[in-house]
């Protein structure tokens, strides 16, 4: 049950000499807003991070040039917004699905923020498009409304609730889900036998089907926010660049909780931030990478 590092290990081999950005993947993370710049700023790096080819940050117009300067490697899609800088739909629509068919896994949700027109945007990509989709943070916010359209999704989706959305997800209360945590896990994996749920948190667990996994790394250090924002970057590069969902979601967590605690003894609990455990990622594929000689 438990994720073990050679599992892990065993998700990455060796780049072959001749490799391009192309065989690393396309991702397209439809993330952030005028007020929240930098949920979309953690997401893209965490991905690129992560060995993600090639990365398209869908977002705000007006946010990008903050976030582009944290972010130099990624490509921009600039959104139209509504007057309190929240992501429209119809007018944005276009430039998103075509987007979108070019992409091998879009992230949907991080910093997105709830109004009538994201609630569209989410329901008509998780409907409209057939990548594998990761849906975070508001985006779950606003599937728990409207549950069905991913259970008649056909492409690949993985879901990462904090308890307080899976609470929302399930309709119970948030005491419910911590009381037994895999239960609700596979409570939520028989309502969407399709979906890949990552239930964060002490412990967090993984499910598909009837498969469950639990990584023991991580730390309360990691207990803020942005800390999600960041692992849903990891998982979303991971599956962009080709591993099985199932697998993209466990290597994503495995390694987010292993950064976590590298930059924990560094910095400590206390002192450490989301960002540290982006700057921790490439020591763990450091390791990755010797044990292999």
């Amino acid at each position: 049950m438990e994720i073990t590092y050679e599992y892990v290990r065993s998700l990455f081999p060796e780049r072959k000499k001749d490799s391009h950005k192309g065989d690393f993947g396309r991702l397209m993370c439809i993330t952030g807003s005028r007020h929240m710049p930098g949920a979309a700023i953690m997401s893209a790096l965490a991905a690129l991070r992560s060995g993600t080819g090639l990365l398209t940050v869908a977002t705000a117009k007006e946010s990008i040039p903050a976030i582009s300067s944290q972010c130099w490697e990624a490509m921009y899609l600039p959104l139209e917004t509504d007057d309190e800088g929240f992501l429209l739909w119809e007018e944005n629509r276009e430039l998103l699905l075509s987007t979108a068919l070019r992409s091998n896994a879009i992230l949907l949700g991080c910093g997105l923020g709830i109004t009538d027109a994201t609630a569209r945007l989410v329901e008509n990509i998780v409907a409209n498009t057939e990548n594998v989709l990761i849906l975070d943070a508001d985006g779950l916010n606003i599937a728990a409304d409207c549950i069905d359209i991913i259970s008649e999704r056909k492409s690949p989706v993985i879901l990462t609730p904090h308890p307080g959305e899976m609470a929302r997800l399930l309709h119970i209360s948030t005491s419910e889900v911590q009381s037994d945590r895999i239960d609700a896990l596979k409570e939520l994996c028989r309502q969407l036998p399709k979906a890949i749920v990552v239930l964060k948190g002490s412990g967090t667990l993984i499910g598909h089907d009837d498969k469950v996994k639990k990584c023991t790394k991580g730390n309360p250090g990691m207990s803020r926010g942005g800390s999600g924002d960041v692992l849903a970057g990891i998982i979303s590069a991971f599956a962009s660049r080709g591993l099985m969902p199932f697998d993209a979601a466990c290597a994503g967590v495995y390694i987010h909780g292993k950064a976590g605690d590298i930059a924990a003894s560094q910095l400590s609990q206390e002192a450490m931030l989301p960002r540290d455990i982006i700057n921790s990622i490439p020591d763990v594929f450091l390791e990755i990478e010797e044990s292999r000689k």
